[in-house]
């Protein structure tokens, strides 16, 4: 298992280790899928170390928890700063918390890659530390926007949002993206972080719309179970925020497949699509239990991380420096398992080799029914 914490003593300053940082939640609402991104890290420096490390030296991880707030994620990435043989992050969970530490690793010359927040501002802002391994939120939002007009027909949307970064980013692309292929948002509603009360926002929809688009993650299942409580039979369609097994599939149950449905869009395909996914999903799941999210992505952007420094350090013949490994990190083209082409940096930092893949639900699972590439080549399911 990996060190989640640096010695007290002067092991941390042995030549002989390799150290990253890994900034994810482990407490509060996102603890499990903040979890499974730390027990997805290790299992990549699992395989780094026993593959006999970086030139011989061991790779350990420091995993602070914060706590699924900016303010605290910012104090970790100053944490992380401090530690001068600590040479990358793989994270943060979030895109708030991503878009808040990102600045602060910008300062002291850390690269970060984020396995999953989605918010485009992340890479907008011209940081060259700064690298997205998932796909943003305009892109997938303009998957899905683009399936539901032109493979189901959808002409009118109502749109609810939540009130954080992901939420009101997610929102934001899907009504750009629907409208500009001509759909129509005929309400847009707010709601507040944890809200539990849908009944009065449900009631107050407008009558003729064709589906919901919701944007944000758990508040989901409540407004789906309103929605069908109320014997609106319309398809729930939703941002990733949604493509979660305990926080929406479980938590919807029989709701999520009565009336015509849930589409719920990811930035990952179905396991066992790319090679070497489901010899993946095996390992985690005897560790761990079943993947609930993107541990795919976690593993790779760690395994990538780790494939950067062992790249800056042949070059140098020694333990690289940070600048050595974010140079390392502009110039890497990775083969992964989570998507089928390997992993390059566009200008901004974002994976040219994302995708987005769209899942409805079936017998109590995610079924796959399609995927879209980066080209907006749709693949559906035969």
């Amino acid at each position: 298992m990996t060190n989640t914490r640096l010695p007290r003593d002067s092991s941390y300053l042995d030549k002989q280790s390799i150290w990253i940082g890994v900034g994810t939640t482990l407490s509060g609402p996102y603890a499990r899928i903040g979890a499974e991104m730390k027990q997805s890290a290790e299992l990549a420096i699992e395989d780094a170390n026993a593959a006999g490390g970086i030139r011989g030296a061991r790779v350990f991880a420091e995993v602070p928890d914060d706590q699924s707030s900016a303010k605290i994620g910012e104090a970790v990435a100053g944490h992380f700063c401090e530690r001068e043989r600590l040479l990358a992050v793989v994270g943060h969970y979030s895109s708030d918390i991503s878009i808040a530490a990102s600045a602060v690793y910008r300062r002291c010359g850390l690269a970060m890659i984020t396995p999953i927040a989605s918010n485009p501002l992340l890479t907008e802002r011209g940081l060259q530390n700064v690298f997205r391994f998932t796909n943003r939120d305009d892109r997938t939002a303009q998957a899905i926007a683009a399936h539901l007009y032109d493979r189901l027909a959808k002409r009118r949307a109502v749109l609810v949002e939540s009130q954080y970064a992901y939420g009101k980013s997610m929102s934001h692309s899907f009504c750009d993206a629907f409208r500009n292929i001509g759909g129509e948002i005929l309400t847009r509603k707010t709601v507040p972080v944890g809200e539990r009360n849908f009944g009065p926002v449900v009631n107050a929809f407008p009558s003729g719309f064709d589906f919901v688009f919701y944007g944000g993650a758990f508040e989901g299942a409540l407004l789906l179970k309103a929605m069908r409580h109320a014997g609106l039979k319309q398809l729930f369609a939703a941002g990733d925020g949604c493509w979660d097994v305990p926080n929406f599939l479980e938590a919807a149950g029989d709701a999520s497949e009565t009336g015509e449905g849930v589409l719920v869009l990811a930035a990952t395909p179905a396991i066992g699509q790319v090679s070497g996914s489901s010899a993946f999903a095996q390992r985690y799941e005897r560790r761990y239990g079943p993947i609930i999210n993107y541990a795919v992505n976690s593993y790779d952007a760690t395994r990538l991380v780790l494939r950067a420094i062992g790249h800056a350090a042949d070059a140098k013949q020694a333990i690289p420096t940070r600048e050595d490994v974010l140079a390392a990190i502009r110039k890497i083209k990775y083969e992964g398992i989570a998507y089928r082409r390997p992993t390059e940096w566009d200008s901004k930092g974002d994976n040219v080799a994302a995708e987005t893949a769209l899942y409805s639900i079936e017998n109590g699972s995610y079924k796959q029914v399609a995927k879209i590439c980066q080209n907006a080549e749709i693949q559906l399911r035969s």
